[in-house]
């Protein structure tokens, strides 16, 4: 064969690169949607079962459902629906729930893993945000994963930073979580 149609036999099965479909999605080095807000964890002990938002439903055999395991709660699962406000103050008025469940993972370290929704109902926003991820709870900030969202949110991918504004014991905590989205579609 001649080599000059060899050649353009060949050109022709190269993969040829295929423009790239648009898109409404916006890609920024920037966030395109940021969200501040707390949610309010109180771990049912009990004794407070009027007012407790999370409970432990998996314990490991040498604990119980109403303790925490020490020394790092492994094997611990807890399901919650916390409310979530704009201020770190507990009674001021709920824009929507925290809800889903978190792990704790480590055997030795004082770790969880994370898979909750942000679920809006106010005038402000309406949907949800999905977040997951492993949480390395001493650490003074950690980023978890926006793997999705509905709504307002739909679709929405991002970074969701996590940071503990308040801790009583094991029964209380206080979550502020900086949502930064950079996948957002109009």
């Amino acid at each position: 064969m001649d080599p000059i149609k060899l050649l353009l036999l060949l050109l022709l099965l190269l993969p040829l690169p295929l423009p790239i479909l648009s898109s409404p999605i916006s890609h920024h080095p920037h966030p395109c949607k940021t969200l501040t807000i707390f949610f309010h964890d109180i771990l049912f002990n009990g004794h407070n079962s009027h007012n407790a938002t999370a409970a432990i439903v998996g314990a490991p055999a040498w604990a119980n459902r109403t303790i925490l395991a020490k020394p790092t709660h492994f094997g611990d699962v807890v399901v919650f629906d916390d409310p979530i406000t704009l201020n770190n103050d507990l009674h001021s008025p709920a824009i929507g729930r925290a809800q889903g469940l978190y792990l704790y993972d480590g055997k030795t370290v004082f770790t969880a893993w994370l898979a909750f929704s942000l679920v809006f109902n106010s005038t402000q926003h309406r949907g949800t945000i999905q977040i997951a991820g492993a949480d390395p709870l001493l650490e003074k900030t950690r980023d978890v994963s926006v793997v999705g969202g509905t709504g307002d949110f739909f679709m929405a991918r991002g970074v969701a930073t996590l940071s503990t504004d308040a801790f009583e014991g094991d029964v209380y905590f206080r979550l502020r979580v900086d949502v930064r989205l950079y996948e957002c579609y109009p």
